[in-house]
């Protein structure tokens, strides 16, 4: 018989990094009835902290006597970057983006040894039938329009399209037809045949537990999709998906911005103006189209081809 205990299992994910370890944590509740596995991913960048407080909530409110299938959550799956709260892993590593390295190398740098752990993990547990969910926040550096979204991959395809009805799941208004970024986890679940969402929230560098809520009440709603709740049907969010368009600098220097979240936009206008150490302008960053800021910088000292904004742009929506 199984005990309450063996249905609820916190353990870690270990990686051998010369003569020390590091340790990720896995949370993992096992329903009482079979079914499938959602997979959630919170903390691959450092300095995102609403996923991890959404994992931990979840965790409190699940009750496996409730719960068909099985629940895998990983709360921070960047030791390395949560400690020096940084989006990526410290330099003194590698200074690699966890979010842009899967499936990893077991015998490549330190972050790509993370992302190998973590995505054997995934590999291991899912199939075309299951769901892995990549959730984000704007951290120290950026402000984000809460978005839910797929990566632009084979539209037609069973694990795209399984995506698209997890994204409406999630109940967030903003619906995103992101890049096929190689190396991203949700692009890496789709080529593997696994279907896999990407959200975003506004981040800030803290904890916004309005967001939080809005994660929570996402993934419980997804729950009823993929059948890990059958009480009750779930709801879904309508409209089209909109792709964007990323505004990256030209010159480092400090920023200011002309525009906020939900700003609309015209070709040509102003976006941010970089300036140099004495305060002279070195460059306009100008809108190349019509749209609507759903990101934006919130760090004022920027390098050399980092995101100022993200643009949707409204007539290339996809339903």
């Amino acid at each position: 018989m199984t005990t309450a205990q063996e249905k609820r299992k916190n353990y870690f994910l270990e990686v051998q990094i010369a003569n020390d370890q590091i340790f990720i944590p896995v949370i993992e509740v096992l329903g009482s009835k079979p079914g499938n596995t959602l997979v959630l991913v919170a903390g691959l960048h450092g300095d995102e902290y609403e996923a991890t407080q959404t994992l931990f909530k979840l965790n409190l409110e699940l009750d496996p006597k409730n719960i068909s299938g099985r629940i895998i959550m990983i709360t921070v799956g960047n030791p390395l970057a949560h400690q020096e709260q940084s989006r990526t892993t410290p330099k003194l590593f590698d200074g690699k983006d966890l979010a842009r390295e899967f499936p990893g190398n077991p015998a490549g740098s330190v972050t790509q040894k993370i992302a190998n752990k973590i995505w054997k993990l995934i590999a291991d547990n899912c199939s075309k039938n299951d769901l892995v969910i990549d959730l984000h926040s704007g951290g120290r550096n950026y402000s984000y329009v809460p978005t839910a979204g797929v990566r632009n991959m084979s539209m037609d395809s069973e694990q795209t399209l399984k995506s698209i009805e997890a994204a409406r799941a999630m109940l967030i208004p903003q619906l995103c037809l992101m890049e096929a970024v190689s190396g991203t986890l949700s692009a890496t679940a789709i080529e593997h045949g696994i279907p896999s969402i990407g959200c975003e929230v506004e981040g800030k560098g803290s904890v916004n537990w309005k967001d939080v809520e809005i994660y929570l009440a996402g993934i419980k709603n997804v729950m009823k999709l993929t059948g890990h709740d059958s009480n009750s049907s779930p709801l879904k969010t309508e409209g089209n998906f909109y792709r964007t368009s990323t505004i990256l600098s030209k010159n480092s220097g400090f920023a200011t911005f002309n525009v906020d979240r939900f700003t609309p936009v015209n070709r040509g206008d102003l976006i941010s103006r970089i300036s140099n150490s004495f305060g002279e302008t070195i460059e306009d960053v100008l809108s190349p189209c019509i749209g609507e800021i759903w990101a934006i910088r919130t760090n004022p000292s920027v390098g050399v081809n980092e995101i100022l904004a993200l643009i949707k742009i409204p007539d290339r929506g996809i339903g």
